[in-house]
């Protein structure tokens, strides 16, 4: 008897270690909105170029989004830079070869095509789709130099510093479907090589960049009162149609909200 309680307990223990390996690190159970009836196109990407070069830590990225408008905006439907196979980095790029087709029909900026990656914070803001209630999500985020991901205000994925092409891996639950608020950061202040990769995986499946259907852009489905609205001029952005960001109703009650905004 005493052999059998202790082979049950054991057994018990087990697969209390097993649940607990698999539960995720984060969850949430809150969306923003409601999950639109489209699928998403993207994220919105910001760019902040030509930045003091001592900035090399993320606490930095954040003081100079804080602090001004973007450079120049523009759709992001993949998080994959420079473009190419898993882990690919560069040792040196323009803006111009650095952003794929789409990044480059929407910019609202084009004189920042020939400036240098080098000394640049980006930021990419919008909204994560979950379609089903108990999605379980990896995330990744490799990069060169620093970068994070913040998911409902909360940061999920931390990978600051100057550092070598690498990046943590978490796992998301998500108990209700909707719009996830998320926002990836990331800063390149060193003339060595640069490289960034949002990477997700749903339900065990290996993370890929392959995202796009699940990302919503900011200007498209943020509501007027959405602080990452502040980082965009409102008589900056292109005209609907052109950049395919934001219409002109939004486009108006964003001048307005930063007309009442203190400051």
């Amino acid at each position: 008897m005493i052999r059998k309680l202790t082979l049950l307990a054991f057994a018990s223990a087990t697969l209390l270690t097993g649940v607990e390996a698999s539960a995720a690190i984060y969850s949430f159970g809150t969306p923003t909105h409601a999950l639109p009836a489209v699928s998403g196109n993207g994220l919105t990407g910001q760019l902040w170029t030509n930045v003091d070069p001592n900035t090399d830590t993320l606490s930095q990225a954040q003081t100079i989004i804080s602090g001004g408008f973007a450079t120049a905006n523009f759709r992001a439907t993949t998080i994959d830079f420079p473009s190419g196979p898993a882990g690919t980095t560069s040792t040196s790029a323009t803006y111009d070869s650095v952003l794929d087709t789409v990044a480059k029909s929407t910019l609202d900026n084009n004189s920042v095509l020939p400036d240098d990656v080098l000394n640049t914070v980006m930021r990419f803001a919008g909204f994560f789709g979950v379609q089903n209630a108990g999605e379980v999500w990896t995330f990744r985020l490799p990069s060169d130099d620093g970068s994070a991901v913040d998911i409902q205000g909360t940061r999920i994925l931390n990978n600051d510093g100057i550092h070598s092409f690498s990046g943590p891996t978490t796992t998301v639950e998500f108990t209700a479907p909707g719009l996830y608020a998320i926002n990836v950061l990331f800063f390149e202040s060193q003339a060595t090589e640069w490289g960034l990769e949002f990477q997700g995986g749903l339900d065990g499946a290996t993370p890929t960049t392959a995202l796009t259907p699940r990302l919503y852009t900011l200007v498209d489905f943020a509501t007027p009162d959405d602080d990452r609205l502040d980082s965009i001029q409102p008589n900056g952005v292109p005209a609907p149609g052109s950049l395919s960001l934001i219409g002109a109703g939004l486009l108006a009650a964003v001048g307005l909200h930063k007309r009442r905004s203190p400051r």
